[in-house]
């Protein structure tokens, strides 16, 4: 089949570049010590139980690292001590529901966290997190692990320190299109916001899943104004957008999803959006944002087991916008591990798939990359043992209509 090129767009990542210039130098506060797999196979001639066996010593290590560690003592001698954790706006959006009850139902509260002591929320101003982590306009982001690869790969000083749940990009065609597969885009066009952006990855993935690349078809760069009324006029194939938008055009407009990292087989459990901390926060307030971190896991067990309230809440308190049923079903079909485990694998996973992807710069060591963009926090758990928890306020006081 005759390629096609790419359409000439500018790529977010090259503003990203500038503006990390010189970015080269990691924070104090290092990852626990722990070989990875790849690299003990190297040395042991590819003994893949050697590898096992030492990631394993590596995990329970940080696991009796964190048990023994006082996060209690640790937040005492922090809080109140110079200027609190600037967190980028979380308010809007289904996908950021975690922050959003986390707050709203007093998990940070219960965690003896004070909003304008230990906490505040910035606005973005239009920026995207990696630009406001880099220049130091915030402390703590939540990104899409696609969407950080390069930034990070770039000089980003940031760690990811937790994931938070499964799904949230899907591919949609129209009903009529004839498109019912990743493999039918071949020859297609793919309407994206912005090349290496969070939607153009996963778009990669999908057409890499099935044996193809990006040169298999052609990707055309919309505002997020205007890509949904691009498909709808017929002048794309497809449209990689984020999963509300995408059940609302299939409700509204007919439109057909073909594409879902919510319940794709290979994608469905990996985590996809992310909290990412500076490294200079990380160096300045440690046991701050292991607060932080142990009250988005107790949210999202709640969550996970009251996703209608959720939804409900969110509407409510004007967090997303639209059908409260739509809201429901999305919340739904997302997972919520709170489990730092899986949050490395999410990582190591994506920087794979990138360095296939050729997304990547070229003298990239991926393994080492794909270890310093994480972190196990001193004090916070591997997973919660809990299958239920009560939150500290009651959450049918949030389901009147904010004005």
């Amino acid at each position: 089949m005759k390629k096609k090129k790419l359409v000439t767009a500018i790529i977010i990542s090259v503003m990203t570049t500038a503006l990390l210039a010189g970015c080269g130098a990691t924070g104090t506060l290092a990852n626990p010590d722990s070989t990875t797999a790849e690299s003990v196979k190297q040395e042991t001639g590819n003994d893949t139980d050697a590898a096992d066996d030492t990631q394993k010593e590596a995990e329970t290590v940080q696991t009796q690292d964190s048990a023994d560690f006082d996060l209690e003592a640790a937040f005492a001698a922090e809080t109140g001590v110079g200027e609190p954790i600037r967190i980028i706006s979380t308010f809007e959006g289904t996908c950021q529901v975690q922050s959003q009850i986390a707050y709203l139902l007093g998990f940070y509260d219960a965690e003896g966290l004070k909003e304008g002591v230990d906490y505040e929320f910035v606005e973005s101003g239009g920026e995207t997190g990696a630009v406001l982590l880099s220049t130091d306009q915030a402390d703590v982001a939540i990104g899409l692990i696609s969407g950080m690869l390069q930034p990070l790969d770039n000089g980003l000083e940031a760690k990811a320190i937790l994931g938070l749940h499964t799904g949230c990009i899907t591919i949609v065609t129209m009903g009529d299109s004839g498109i019912h597969a990743a493999a039918d885009l071949v020859g297609k066009t793919i309407g994206v916001t912005a090349l290496s952006s969070s939607q153009h990855i996963a778009a990669l993935r999908a057409l890499n899943y099935e044996g193809y690349s990006g040169d298999d078809v052609e990707f055309v760069v919309y505002d997020a104004d205007s890509i949904q009324q691009a498909l709808l006029n017929g002048a794309v194939d497809a449209i990689a957008i984020g999963d509300y938008k995408a059940a609302i055009m299939v409700q509204e407009e007919g439109a057909r999803i073909i594409f879902d990292t919510s319940t794709d087989e290979r994608l469905k459990d990996e985590n996809c959006c992310v909290f990412y901390a500076s490294n200079k926060a990380l160096d300045r307030k440690p046991a701050t944002l292991a607060k932080l971190v142990t009250a988005i896991q107790k949210a999202s067990v709640w969550i996970e087991n009251n996703p209608e309230l959720a939804a409900q809440i969110q509407v409510a308190q004007g967090y997303t916008v639209g059908d409260v049923n739509v809201n429901t079903e999305l919340l739904k079909t997302y997972k919520y591990p709170t489990s730092l485990t899986l949050l490395r694998e999410a990582v190591y996973r994506n920087f794979d798939d990138a360095q296939a992807l050729g997304l990547l710069k070229a003298d990239t060591d991926k393994d080492a990359l794909a270890e310093s963009s994480y972190i196990f926090l001193p004090g916070v758990a591997d997973g919660l043992d809990i299958k239920e928890i009560t939150p500290p306020y009651d959450p049918q006081q949030f389901l009147t209509t904010k004005e």
